[in-house]
């Protein structure tokens, strides 16, 4: 393949020597930045302003965010940390208990047996003892709610003044001097519409009285009535010891019997 002949023009152009200096102007040329217009220099500089401090606020709400998360979290593991903690703690404090209240009361077992036996065990002297201790603590206990209430004895004469058959003739009410003056004052009245008179006396104890008449006398002193409930309780007692003798000897019949 043939090169391509030089245009007659090329040919015959005059010739020029080359020189380096002609590359690097047309280079400095070619590099030389355009001049910039300062309104658009401004509004990019204002841009990239707005930028940056968007994205640092983005950047510090995210790590405040972060933050806050990460308290949030971490007083949530602690709280629920410590309710855990308490309640593992109350359960063992609980088993401890348990387990030293078995260990106290183990050994105080056989003893409440031996003392349980101890009391079936007792014979009837003892029995009445413990039956007397009571009947005078009771009466000591009587006599006190007698000095917190003496207006009781109000009740008790009603109680007399409506009892049947009722007394006939000449009834006459025995009072201690203080219970003289209150029944005069709240049932006097009506013991004299009833035909009672009332009469102290300074050798009776006070909330009790006694009534007399034609036909009997009442004894409602004190003294009398305590007796009358202790002879109830003596009598209670006894049926109670002869009953629990006779279930013992059918049990023992029955023993017997089996053997």
């Amino acid at each position: 393949m043939s090169e391509r002949a030089p245009a007659s023009s090329e040919r015959h152009a005059p010739w020029q020597r080359w020189q380096m200096g002609e590359l690097q102007r047309e280079a400095r040329n070619e590099a030389a930045p355009r001049e910039r217009d300062p309104v658009q220099e401004a509004r990019r500089r204002e841009q990239f302003q707005r930028q940056a401090e968007l994205k640092a606020l983005r950047e510090n709400v995210m790590r405040e965010a972060r933050e806050e998360g990460y308290r949030a979290g971490f007083e949530a593991g602690r709280s629920e940390g410590h309710v855990q903690g308490l309640e593992e703690g109350r359960q063992e404090a609980q088993r401890e208990l348990q387990q030293r209240t078995r260990e106290v009361v183990a050994p105080l077992k056989p003893l409440a047996e031996q003392f349980a036996e101890a009391l079936a065990g007792i014979d009837d002297d003892i029995a009445g003892d413990l039956v007397e201790l009571a009947l005078s603590a009771g009466y000591q206990l009587a006599g006190d709610a007698l000095k917190a209430r003496p207006r009781q004895v109000l009740e008790l004469v009603k109680a007399l003044l409506h009892t049947e058959p009722p007394l006939i003739g000449q009834q006459r009410l025995w009072l201690h001097p203080q219970d003289h003056r209150l029944v005069e004052e709240h049932l006097g009245s009506e013991l004299a519409a009833a035909g009672w008179k009332l009469q102290p006396d300074d050798q009776l104890t006070r909330g009790g009285c006694r009534v007399t008449s034609a036909n009997g006398e009442l004894d409602a002193t004190w003294e009398a009535r305590w007796e009358a409930v202790k002879s109830q309780v003596r009598r209670r007692r006894t049926a109670a010891a002869h009953h629990g003798g006779s279930d013992n000897d059918r049990g023992n019949d029955r023993h017997d019997n089996d053997a």
